[in-house]
């Protein structure tokens, strides 16, 4: 068991989370502390963090594919992918 260096509360190894706090120091916090320290609960920061993930892979492929089409298709080509791609990151990070 681990405890809580926030709240002291016991926590399982698999439930214990690692918070580096304003001095860079790491602290064994509990999924409530985390929510009290950051403000969100750890759920959602779970999705948002997965949510950027899965944002920056979308507009990095797209990208990759707008520089190809630019120098097999022309410039016509490219700036209609960098169009796509604004618009994908755009709706991708607005989705919930």
């Amino acid at each position: 068991m681990i405890k809580c260096s926030s709240c002291g509360k016991d926590l399982a190894e698999n439930e214990a989370l690692i918070h580096k706090n304003s001095f860079g120091n790491k602290d064994i916090i509990c999924k409530d502390c985390f929510k009290s320290i950051t403000g969100i609960d750890y759920e959602t920061f779970v999705y948002r963090r997965e949510s950027a993930k899965q944002t920056f892979f979308a507009v990095l492929f797209c990208l990759a594919a707008t520089l190809y089409a630019a120098a097999t298709r022309g410039i016509e080509w490219g700036a209609i992918g960098i169009v796509l791609t604004i618009a994908v990151y755009l709706f991708a990070s607005k989705a919930r």
